[in-house]
C-alpha cells in the first residue's frame, strides 16, 4: 500500500518536472536541460545527505549498476523532453504507460520475477492501447512518435535496476551515485549543447529539478518495498496532472484515439495490478 502511494506522488512531481522542461526545451538544448537538471539534482541531495545519515550514504558497493542506472535515467530525461517538445502531453505519457508492461518483462527476465498468463494477456492488451494513443497512421504522425517509447524502455530498466539492489543500497546513495553519471554523461557535450538561461529560467529550472529530486526518490523508496510488477502500474496517476497541465498550461486538448488508447492502458495496468504473481 505505501510503495503504491509514493509511486503515485512520485508521478505527480514527474509532470511537475516535465512540464518545466517542455516549456524551456522551446529555445534550449534538450542535452544541456538534462545536464543542468541532474545537477541541481546532485546539489540538493548533497545540502540534505547530513540530514540522513551523512558520510556512509557517500558509499556503495554497486558502481557499475550506478554506471546503469545514471545512464538509463538520463535517457529517460532525454527521450521524454524530446516527446514533449513535438507532442501533446495526454499524448506522450499515453504512450510511455507502456513502462510498467516493459518493466514487467524486463523484471521477469533479469530479476526472475514471476508472471501468470493473466499478467502476459493483460501485457498483450496494454500495448494494444499503446498503439492507439501513438496513431502511427495519422497524418501528422512522425519519427518523434519513437521518443515517448525508448523513454519507456529506459524508465523500465531504471526502474528494474533500482529494483535490483533497492533493498541493499539507501535512496540518496542510488540518486546521487546516478545522478552523478548523469551530470557527467551530459556534461561531456556541453561546449555543443550550452545555452544562455535568464535568471528567470534558472530559477524555473532549479525548481522543476527539485521536483524532479523529490520524484526519484520518492520512486526509489517505492521500489525498495514492493515488486516492480506492484509499484509500476501506479504511475498511471500521471494522466490525470498532465492532461490538467497539458490543458491549462498549454492549451492542448487530447484527441479520442489518446483518450481511448490511454483508457485501454489504464485498464490493462490496472488489471495488471490487481492480478496475483
Amino acid at each position: 500500500m505505501m510503495g503504491g502511494l509514493l509511486m503515485v506522488l512520485a508521478t505527480v512531481c514527474f509532470v511537475c518536472l516535465d512540464a518545466t522542461l517542455k516549456l524551456l526545451v522551446r529555445s534550449h538544448d534538450v542535452l544541456f536541460l538534462s545536464w543542468a537538471r541532474y545537477l541541481f539534482q546532485v546539489l540538493y541531495l548533497l545540502v540534505l545527505i547530513p540530514f540522513f545519515g551523512g558520510a556512509p550514504l557517500l558509499r556503495t558497493r554497486f558502481l557499475k549498476v550506478h554506471l546503469w542506472r545514471g545512464t538509463l535515467m538520463l535517457g529517460s530525461t532525454v527521450f521524454i523532453v524530446l516527446g514533449l517538445k513535438f507532442m501533446p502531453m495526454a499524448q506522450t505519457y499515453a504512450i510511455t504507460f507502456s513502462t510498467p508492461f516493459l518493466a514487467v518483462i524486463l523484471s521477469t527476465l533479469f530479476l526472475k520475477e514471476t508472471a501468470s498468463m493473466l499478467r502476459w494477456a493483460l501485457i498483450v492488451l496494454g500495448f494494444a492501447g499503446v498503439m492507439l494513443a501513438i496513431q502511427p497512421q495519422a497524418p501528422d504522425a512522425g519519427l518523434f512518435l519513437v521518443f515517448p517509447l525508448l523513454m519507456a524502455l529506459s524508465s523500465a530498466g531504471f526502474q528494474v535496476t533500482t529494483r535490483a539492489i533497492g533493498v541493499r543500497e539507501h535512496p540518496f546513495t542510488m540518486m546521487l551515485f546516478s545522478g552523478c553519471v548523469a551530470v557527467v554523461l551530459a556534461g561531456v557535450l556541453l561546449p555543443w549543447t550550452w545555452s544562455d538561461l535568464s535568471w528567470s529560467e534558472w530559477g524555473l529550472l532549479a525548481g522543476g529539478s527539485l521536483f524532479g529530486t523529490m520524484a526519484h526518490l520518492l520512486l526509489t523508496q517505492a521500489l525498495r518495498l514492493a515488486p516492480t510488477s506492484i509499484v509500476s502500474p501506479m504511475s498511471y496517476a500521471q494522466i490525470i496532472s498532465a492532461g490538467l497541465i497539458g490543458y491549462y498550461v498549454f492549451g492542448e486538448v487530447p484527441t479520442t484515439a489518446t483518450l481511448v488508447g490511454g483508457a485501454i492502458v489504464v485498464a490493462s495496468g490496472i488489471a495488471l495490478l490487481r492480478t496475483k504473481q
